[in-house]
C-alpha cells in the first residue's frame, strides 16, 4: 500500500501523521489538526528545501521517504502505536520482505505478526514489541539492503 499523496486542501487521516512527523522534526506546521493548510504547506516546502528534493509543497513518495529517513528515534512500539516511527518500521520491514500490511503509521495486528516473525528469525523474544534489540535488527537490515 503506497502512501497517500498529500497537498494543500487534503484532509486524509495521513495529514495528521504528516503534521506530527514534521513537528517532531522541528518544523512549524501550526496546529496538528489533520487539515493540510498554508502552514503545513510552508513546513513541507521548508523540509523539502532542507533535504534538497523538489520543493513543490506536495507530499509524494520521495518526500515520505525523506521524512522517514529524517526520523532516527527508536521508541518502544507495540499494538496501538502510531506515527512516524511506525511508518519507518513498516517501510524498512516491507523493503526486506516482511508483510506489515502496508506503510500507514498504524501498528496493528499485521504489523505485530511481521514483528514477531522478524524477532523469531533473528532469535529475539517474539513478543511483538519493538524495543532497542528489534530496532537494531531493523536498522541493520536497512543498512545492509536486506538479508535473507
Amino acid at each position: 500500500m503506497a502512501e497517500p499523496v498529500l497537498k494543500k486542501g487534503s484532509n486524509d487521516p495521513a495529514v495528521r501523521d504528516l503534521q506530527e512527523a514534521l513537528k517532531s522534526l522541528g518544523y512549524n506546521v501550526g496546529p496538528v489538526d489533520g487539515v493540510f493548510g498554508a502552514k503545513t504547506e510552508s513546513a513541507v516546502k521548508k523540509f523539502q528545501q532542507a533535504r534538497e528534493i523538489a520543493v513543490d509543497g506536495v507530499v509524494g513518495r520521495v518526500t515520505w521517504i525523506n521524512i522517514d529517513e529524517a526520523d532516527q528515534s527508536h521508541p518502544v512500539l507495540k499494538i496501538g502505536s502510531t506515527g512516524l516511527p511506525v511508518r519507518r518500521l513498516q517501510s524498512r520491514m516491507s523493503a526486506v520482505g516482511f508483510n506489515t500490511g502496508g506503510v500507514d503509521g498504524r501498528f496493528g495486528a499485521t504489523t505485530e505478526a511481521a514483528v514477531k516473525k522478524l524477532q523469531h528469525d533473528y532469535h529475539l523474544d517474539s513478543d511483538g514489541i519493538v524495543g532497542l534489540k528489534t530496532w537494531q535488527v531493523v536498522d541493520a537490515l536497512e543498512n545492509e539492503g536486506g538479508v535473507s
